[in-house]
């Protein structure tokens, strides 16, 4: 299999850190929890890279993110206690769905517990736990936003969650109010906040019990980068790029079997101001129809205390597909009227909503 490609996802190992807040989770849910998360340290031919993971078992077994260990030359475990375990062994690994179970040679270490992940639903209360730029034991909190298709189409689901996560928290935990693990943190959208996913538990717990060859990290090394076929992939030569007819907007498209996969381009402004925008077509007896995801940001008068404030609003339209092919793409979407204005406070537009067509072509 080929090294894992993520254009659109930016990975958490590494870089900045921010703070996060407790909210209403249980002091005693995260300090049990802050117990069984770890940070890796490791060496590659770039330089030093930062992870997180977490104890799956007494005896040294941890999870984490595979792109966090793929590249290392040398690397190691610092638990939450101080103890710092040089070197450690890769007793299974998942490339498609990023996950790794390493083992370090611990005894009576403090493990966490996985709940069911097919019983997740959108709204639960989550927390996080990681190590980002190496500060152990950093939680943010936040909700369940959704579960969903992995919205890159790499053939598994990921959970959703606006839970805050940077640089670092990749391999780390994500837990619910009994303290009990729901995914392994793993990627968010770039220039985005409240985008994160995770690899549900579910999937952990298969790779734990399906552990093969104990393997060094040279031997790993060796053997994530020996390239093999995906039967799987989307091998056609559908094009990628495409620019609307009407607007100008470009737009990057990953078509599979039945689902197609949108994101608008955005320029890097955007990206910092935290807007996003994206399409899921699904093929149905009428068609391919689905709807966009938009979130705007944009700049009000807080007459109080008299300066601008920044909002994001977000919108979910939908969107009907009439013509679909490799040179030419039209159809619908339902949206603000030309000429309307939204109200950056009230996230309304001062005009109703009507159908607006427009037309694709390859960029």
């Amino acid at each position: 299999m080929e090294p894992r490609k993520v254009s659109c996802l930016l990975l958490l190992v590494a870089t900045h850190s921010v703070a996060f807040g407790q909210g209403g989770v249980s002091t005693e849910v995260v300090e049990r929890a802050s117990r069984s998360v770890v940070l890796f340290k490791g060496v590659t031919e770039n330089g030093t890279v930062l992870g997180s993971g977490f104890v799956v078992s007494p005896d040294g077994k941890i999870a984490t993110n595979l792109h966090v260990i793929r590249d290392m030359k040398s690397g190691g475990v610092q638990l939450s206690s101080g103890e710092i375990y040089d070197t450690f062994t890769v007793v299974a690994y998942d490339e498609r769905k990023d996950i790794a179970v390493i083992k370090i040679p611990g005894f009576d270490l403090p493990a966490l517990e996985f709940a069911n992940s097919n019983e997740v639903k959108p709204g639960e209360a989550v927390m996080a736990i990681g190590s980002p730029k190496g500060l152990q034991g950093t939680v943010t909190t936040g909700v369940v936003s959704a579960v969903r298709d992995d919205p890159f189409s790499r053939g598994y689901k990921v959970i959703q969650t606006d839970a805050a996560a940077n640089p670092g928290n990749s391999g780390g935990p994500l837990i619910n109010v009994n303290g009990l693990v729901i995914g392994v943190l793993t990627a968010k959208i770039p220039g985005s906040e409240g985008l994160n996913f995770a690899v549900p538990s579910n999937y952990v717990r298969g790779l734990i019990a399906s552990e093969a060859k104990v393997m060094t990290l040279t031997e790993f090394r060796a053997a994530v980068s020996t390239a093999t076929v995906d039967a799987f992939a989307n091998n056609d030569s559908f094009p990628v790029s495409w620019k609307s007819m009407v607007s100008g907007n470009l737009f990057k498209i990953r078509k599979e079997t039945d689902v197609v996969y949108v994101e608008r381009v955005l320029s890097d402004a955007q990206k910092r101001a935290g807007e996003f925008v994206s399409l899921e077509l699904r093929s149905g007896k009428s068609g391919l129809t689905g709807k966009e995801h938009l979130i705007l940001a944009g700049q009000f008068l807080d007459r109080w205390r008299n300066r601008q404030v920044l909002n994001h609003c977000t919108f979910d339209v939908p969107v009907e597909i009439s013509e679909f092919s490799k040179s030419r793409i039209a159809g619908r979407a339902l949206g603000p009227a030309s000429g309307s204005r939204l109200d950056f406070k009230k996230c309304t537009y001062d005009k109703d909503f009507a159908w607006q067509e427009f037309v694709w072509i390859p960029e």
